[in-house]
C-alpha cells in the first residue's frame, strides 16, 4: 500500500482533514456493477470525500480495462436494487 500516514492532505471539497484508510468501491461498467475492495485511500473525516493516489488509480483503471474477469473475482455479492421513481415528492 502507498498511502503515507504521515502526509497530511486537505479535503478539496470542505477542506476538512483526510486520513488514511482502506476502502471498498462500486464500478459500473456497462450495465453491471462491480465491487472493489481493499482500496487504499484517503478520506475526509468530515464529509467523506475520497481520493486516489495515483497508483491506486492506476490500478482501478488496469482493472476496467482489463473487464473485470469473473476468474479474478474474490467473491460474489447478491445487491438489491431499489427505484426512487414513486418515492420523489415534488
Amino acid at each position: 500500500m502507498l498511502i503515507q500516514t504521515n502526509l497530511q492532505v486537505e479535503c478539496p471539497r470542505c477542506r476538512g482533514g483526510m486520513r488514511s484508510a482502506v476502502v471498498k468501491t462500486a464500478i459500473w461498467a456497462g450495465e453491471r456493477l462491480y465491487a472493489v475492495e481493499d482500496v487504499p485511500a484517503y478520506v475526509c473525516e468530515a464529509c467523506g470525500e475520497r481520493l486516489y493516489d495515483e497508483d491506486t488509480t492506476n490500478a482501478i483503471r488496469r482493472l476496467t480495462e482489463d473487464g473485470f474477469s469473473r476468474a479474478e473475482a474474490r467473491h460474489e455479492i447478491l445487491v438489491p436494487v431499489f427505484s426512487l421513481g414513486d418515492r420523489i415528492i415534488e
